[in-house]
Formats: structure tokens, sequence, C-alpha cells
């Protein structure tokens, strides 16, 4: 009787300590999937919601990684193994690829209006004309730890970081293309914001571990960390077109132009007088620094006094509070086209991100709703918009590994980056594969990860001249997520068509990126 008793009170226990376990911290789920057919367009397709596992040298399973995926049938209801497939990851790091799936390019997506403005339930999800199905299977992954990927308590120091993200990619889409009979299929990529550096960095790692792609596509780019830091010069002239675009579109600037030219005269300024200037430093001359503020203030709809206080280096978030100072609204970074009221009004830097908290309630609801009721997937956890990662903190483990290996050096070099710099990981995925075409695209309006400054990044890939024909640019009238802006989607999907369909030396006929004189 005492022995039962005391076995009762173990299992009590046992219980006990179940419920004061975290979700993240719960042993890892067996693999498992969920499958559903649809109709769209007068074509069939299967949508798969699931699990797959992978490890890492020293732990196994060291994460679950969610996807969901969608095949495009043949007459007798079959996937072709042959059809080109596209792998398709948000950025973070350590987001959830909540906004690509339920946004973009899969066969149901979110309706937001035309610019996004902050209300509550219900929100619409809608028949999405703009899939890429009828020329690519979809693969829409979660980063470990985030969505409905989890990851074991004892990967984390190895996963949430750079080339640990990049490896556990690598392994999913192998692990992936075994389980759905896909090696033999076109790969390409699709990654966007932080996704970029995983996916320039993934593209030669995929290569290195047998796997070739066909094709990558990286928007709302930012591929070297070393232009985000207040010291350098480079900060402000990658994020002044962008300022100039944002003034147009408020009317403050550029009155008669298109947001093309207005971006051109910001384009030719940043890469003439005003480097020169910031380059000159101190040794500007009174005249000089006041012609360069006056023409600054000019294209960006800010004040010259204001640029000249700001020793004309004006940082974005102090843009973004600054240039509808007089209405007392800031606008978004993600989005500079949305606008919202700040309670700080006297503040030098806005104290909430409008166009994020406008848009993202859309985005959890649906994505819950639509993974639950159209694909069938059941879960007691709640989806991660993040990764419970603390980005503040320098435990391992905690926060996130920003070193990245380089994939060459010279005798005298450090063999990594003390943050993510993936240029050469893309240029040399591109010498090591001539074949591998690249789609760089950007929106107008996107104060995080500003077009001109990812022009300069791809114009230091210096790859041999007759490769230079495998990158293209595109732009679009957007923000961020080039998706969620409807006047963008069909020029999106109409450059991802003929992306997809042009051979590598013809992928530069696609380039919208205007010429610059050389000053």
């Amino acid at each position: 009787m005492a022995e039962s008793e005391e076995l009762k009170k173990q299992e009590e226990k046992k219980e006990d300590e179940k419920k004061n376990v975290k979700p993240e911290d719960r042993p890892l789920p067996a693999d498992k999937d969920v499958t559903s057919e649809h109709e769209l367009a007068g074509y069939r397709y299967r949508a798969t919601a699931g699990t797959l596992s992978i490890e890492t040298k020293s732990v196994a399973p060291a994460a679950s990684l969610f996807h969901v995926d969608f095949f495009k049938l043949d007459e007798q209801g079959n996937p072709d193994p042959t059809r080109p497939v596209t792998f398709i990851f948000n950025g973070g790091p350590g987001s959830a690829t909540t906004f690509l799936l339920m946004g973009s390019f899969a066969p149901r997506r979110i309706d937001t209006g035309e610019v996004v403005s902050g209300h509550g339930a219900p929100y619409s999800l809608v028949d999405n004309k703009y899939t890429l199905l009828p020329f690519t299977d979809l693969v829409f992954i979660d980063a470990p730890g985030a969505g409905f990927s989890r990851i074991a308590p004892a990967a984390k120091k190895e996963l949430w970081s750079v080339d640990g993200d990049v490896a556990a990619f690598s392994q999913f889409i192998r692990r992936w293309s075994s389980k759905y009979n896909r090696w033999n299929s076109p790969k390409y990529l699709f990654g966007e914001s932080y996704g970029t550096v995983r996916g320039a960095a993934l593209s030669l790692k995929l290569q290195e571990d047998g796997c070739a792609l066909s094709g990558v596509t990286l928007i709302s780019n930012i591929l070297d960390y070393a232009h985000t830091f207040s010291n350098d010069d480079q900060l402000y002239i990658g994020y002044f077109p962008t300022y100039a675009t944002t003034a147009f579109y408020h009317g403050l600037a550029g009155k008669g132009l298109t947001v093309e030219q207005q971006a051109q005269r910001a384009r030719e300024f940043a890469n003439g007088a005003y480097r020169a200037a910031l380059a000159m430093g101190d040794s500007l001359s009174e005249e000089q620094f006041n012609a360069v503020a006056s023409e600054y203030a000019h294209l960006t709809g800010l004040s010259a006094d204001y640029v000249r206080k700001s020793n004309l280096r004006v940082g974005v978030e102090r843009f973004s509070k600054e240039l509808l100072r007089e209405s007392s609204q800031v606008v978004g970074l993600y989005d500079s086209r949305v606008t919202g009221y700040d309670l700080d009004q006297a503040g030098s830097e806005e104290t909430f991100l409008a166009d994020d908290a406008f848009i993202t309630p859309h985005y959890v609801a649906l994505c819950e709703q639509y993974l639950k009721e159209e694909l069938g997937w059941q879960s007691s956890d709640l989806r991660r918009d993040f990764a419970d990662l603390d980005l503040e903190s320098r435990e391992p483990g905690k926060s996130w590994d920003w070193h990245h290996k380089k994939p060459y050096g010279t005798c005298g070099d450090w063999d990594y980056f003390p943050f993510p710099r993936v240029i050469e990981d893309l240029a040399t995925a591109i010498v090591h594969e001539p074949g591998l075409k690249v789609m760089i695209g950007n929106g107008y309006y996107d104060l995080c990860t500003p077009m001109f400054q990812t022009e300069f990044d791809i114009d230091h890939l210096q790859l041999p001249r007759p490769l230079r024909h495998n990158v293209a640019f595109s732009y679009y009238p957007a923000g961020h997520m080039l998706y969620t802006a409807p006047q963008a989607l069909p020029h999106l999907y109409e450059t991802m068509e003929k992306f997809y369909a042009a051979a590598p030396g013809d992928v530069s006929a696609l380039n919208e990126r205007p010429e610059l004189p050389l000053k």
C-alpha cells in the first residue's frame, strides 16, 4: 500500500513538472504533416502543413521545422517531381514566415487595402490571383523556434547564429527534397529582410552541400551590416533616396515628378555632392556646407536648419519623426506611406512603429485561422511571431551570434566577419555556378532596408563582367513587405514570371535600375 502511494506521488510530481515546463523546453514532437486538396483558377493543388526534424553535430533532433507546401497537381492528381520549387522565408532573425505565407504568393492571401490602417477584426482572406503556383511549387519555412517550429534547448547556441541558421535551412531543404522526391526539381530561394542574409549565404552553402540552385530572389535587402552603424557615412548616403521618395509621397518634395524621377534625382545628389561633402568632413567650407544642406532639404522636405543642426546626417528614426512633425504624425519605418500619431510630440524619435502596429494583427489572426480551418493543422501551442531571442543579450543560446565565416580569405585576413556580411557568399555562389540567376527587389518606401544601400552592396560583388548579366534589380511602390501593397503585386508577379522563364544571361534584360552619371 505504501509503495502504491509513493508511485502515485511520483506520477503526480511528474505531471506537475510537465505543467511548469515551458512549451519551447518540451521534448521535440515527432514529424507529422496534414494534406488537403483545393482548387484555384481552374487547376487543383495540394497543400501540406507539417514538421521536419533536423540535427546538429551535437544534438539530435535539434529542431522541428514547420513548413507549408503547395504543389500544383497534374491531370492524374499528382505533383510533378521535375517542376521548379521555391523555398520561401522571412527574416528577423528568428522570425516566423507569417507575412510571406499570408501576404505574398500562396494561393490565398490577406487583403489589407491600398495602405494599411489600424483596426480590429474581422479581416479579409481572398483567393490570390498572383500566386506563383502556375510556374513553381512553393515551400514556406518557419525559422527554428519561430511560428510552429520548435528548437531543442541544447541546440539554441548553435542554431541561433548566422552560420548555424544557414546550415539548418540547408539541411531542411535537402531532407525535404528526399522526403518529397524533389532532388531533380529546379530549386529557387526567396528571402526577405534578414532572409536576404540567409538567402545569400544559403545559395553558397547549398552548393557546398551538393544541392545547386537555379535562382535566388532577395527582397528588402540587408547584405552588409557594416553600414548600419551611425559613425559610417555610407549609412546616411544609403538612406537618402528613400527619404526623398517618402517626402514625394507625402507631397513635400518632387512636385510634378514621378517617384522614379524623384528617386533618380536623389541618387545623383547622394552619390555626388552629398557623398563628397560627408567625405570632406570638417574640411568642408561653410559655403559648401550650407549649399549641401539646402539641396538636402529641398529633396527631403526637411528644413535646411534641421539638416544643418544634424550636421548633414539625419538618422532614420529622426527622419520618420521630423518629416510630419507639424501635423504631430510619424511615418512608418516598414512602410513610410503609413502615418500615425505619436504621443510624445516633442521627442526626437518615434515611440512606436505605426505600420507594424497596424498590420501585424491582420496576419496573426488570419494565419492561425487559415492553418487550422483550411489546411487542417492542429496544435495546442500558439504560433510564435518570433523565436524567444533576446537580441540585446550576449549570452550564447539566448541571443543571436552575429559572427559569419568568410567564404574565402587572403593572407592576413580574419577568417570571419564580426557581423553579417554576405556579399562575398553571393558572389562566390555565382562564380561557382555561372547559371545562377539573382533578382533583387526593393520598395521605394522602405525605411528599414533602403534601396540605394542595396544598390551599393550589389555593386561591390566584384563579379567578372560576363556574370553581371545574372543579376537584375526591380522596384515597387511599396514598403518593406512589398506584397502588402496591392498596387505593387501585379508588377511583382510579372517580374517573378519573367525571372523564372529567363536564361541566366538574359536576366539583365529585366533590370529596372537606371544608370548614374560618373562624377
